[in-house]
């Protein structure tokens, strides 16, 4: 299954690379104003995902923190525009479909905190908690993931359902990302 899910979303995931805020991030050259915007948009999405999919927050929490430590006032963040038009997430393996996304880019942002210590500071948390996410557990909560992918014997509709929503879940991401430059600041 995990094979079958890389393999619709790889196209669009390779895109995401390329994305003008990710990438700055990646090469340590994202100024502050830019950073802040980008987290915005992130906190957009992540806070209607958790909300979509019933989920306790806690990206969303991080995206709080680190919008805090970088001078966002909470008046401010709760007048973000939140990401829309998710699908439906009631079903097992709907959710495990928009979580190969969400848990997924919990391992690309181990790697993208990185490039945030020119930013704010090396060994620094306040500003990058979400790209630092689980820290050391990131691989673990990644392989729970997998393990609850490969659990079952998903039935071919099941799969499709998995992969029709990881695909969304993708080109939504990808899409609100791509106003990531527009938010007021």
């Amino acid at each position: 299954m995990r094979q079958a899910v890389r393999a619709a979303t790889n196209e669009i995931h390779e895109r995401l690379h390329q994305h003008p805020a990710l990438a700055a991030v990646q090469d340590g050259a994202i100024d502050s104003l830019a950073y802040r915007r980008l987290l915005a948009r992130l906190y957009g999405f992540h806070i209607a995902f958790e909300r979509a999919a019933r989920l306790k927050p806690e990206r969303s929490v991080w995206l709080e923190k680190d919008l805090a430590a970088l001078g966002m006032s909470p008046e401010r963040r709760a007048a973000l525009p939140l990401c829309r038009g998710f699908p439906a997430l009631a079903l097992p393996e709907a959710l495990l479909g928009a979580l190969y996304v969400v848990e997924g880019s919990a391992l690309g942002g181990v790697t993208l905190a990185r490039g945030l210590e020119g930013l704010v500071g090396v060994g620094v948390l306040d500003g990058r908690r979400f790209f630092t996410g689980h820290q050391a557990e990131t691989g673990r909560a990644w392989r729970a993931y997998l393990a609850r992918l490969s659990a079952t014997d998903w039935t071919a509709e099941q799969q499709a359902t998995i992969i029709s929503t990881a695909t969304t879940t993708f080109a939504l991401f990808e899409c609100w990302l791509g106003g990531w430059n527009d938010t007021d600041d």
